[in-house]
């Protein structure tokens, strides 16, 4: 039925069905280069995601790291009472400062609110649990009579009934204040607020790949179409170019050898040209035989 359409009328210009495909060509291909350029966003965007991810789940660990490392020193201190212990403790809290950038890095970007709720608490008990060990601190110093320390520790005033303790109940009651239960109380739940926010971590890197993942698949299956489309149109192409030019040429070139007239069919161009030939041939037979 297509093809008794194609040799009806006066035909289809091959030229035609060129530009009309060249058009084709450029519109797939700007959807293609478009697909693949959203494709590749969605994709950069969850390397990103995991890289911030990364790096904030560090940033967690860093921060525990940092707090662990300061419980140590001030316990090394009460235990032993070598200054050494005060400096590393000091420098980790005013030069390394590892729990507030970790607290920073976690909270930038596209945060959670309920991380940076986590955060905040923690670091808020973590404050909370340095003046107490400031305090223990101080204890041993007293207790020690230690006269160089950090200038920190000199506006930490003892309460009056410690004053007045021995020199042992000073050392004891600094050991149970960063080594005792309570202490330890304090320590897990920051801990466990720190879980907390890795679990939110977790959670939004949970719901941002299966977001990208979802757009992803949505790109690449309109990728998959655009190639399909262009298959189509290119197989098209040829088979047109086929059915109105190189088929009826072969014909033609037959139909020559035989001193018979061209089918005027195929392409408009081919059709006009038949239709010349056949005129021509026409003309060169009702010569032949006026001659005659």
């Amino acid at each position: 039925m297509k093809m008794k359409l194609l040799n009806r009328g006066k035909g289809v210009s091959l030229r035609a069905i060129h530009i009309a495909m060249i058009v084709c060509a450029v519109v797939i291909s700007l959807l293609l280069v478009f697909s693949t350029h959203q494709s590749a966003s969605v994709f950069s965007s969850l390397s990103k995601a995991a890289g911030d991810y990364s790096v904030r789940q560090k940033a967690a660990h860093e921060l525990m790291e940092a707090s662990d490392y300061l419980t140590e020193m001030v316990q090394r201190f009460t235990l032993e009472g070598n200054t050494q212990y005060l400096d590393d403790y000091f420098e980790e809290v005013f030069v390394s400062r590892r729990r507030e950038e970790s607290i920073t890095s976690m909270s930038e970007g596209d945060t959670e609110k309920g991380l940076v709720t986590q955060l905040q608490e923690a670091m808020a008990e973590s404050t909370s649990l340095s003046y107490r060990e400031y305090y223990a601190m101080k204890l041993v110093i007293e207790a020690r009579e230690i006269r160089d320390y950090p200038d920190t520790l000199r506006g930490v005033e003892l309460k009056e009934e410690d004053t007045l303790l021995s020199a042992d109940e000073k050392m004891s009651l600094a050991r149970e204040m960063v080594m005792g239960m309570e202490y330890y109380e304090h320590k897990e739940s920051i801990r466990n607020k720190l879980r907390s926010s890795l679990e939110v971590l977790d959670q939004q890197m949970t719901a941002t790949r299966q977001s990208t993942s979802a757009d992803l698949n949505r790109e690449l299956t309109l990728v998959r179409i655009v190639i399909a489309i262009l298959t189509v149109v290119i197989i098209l192409l040829i088979w047109l170019t086929a059915r109105l030019g190189t088929i009826p040429l072969m014909e033609a070139g037959k139909c020559a050898e035989d001193g018979r007239k061209i089918p005027e069919t195929g392409a408009k161009e081919f059709r006009k040209l038949a239709g010349k030939y056949n005129k021509m041939l026409d003309q060169l037979n009702g010569s032949k035989e006026e001659n005659q």
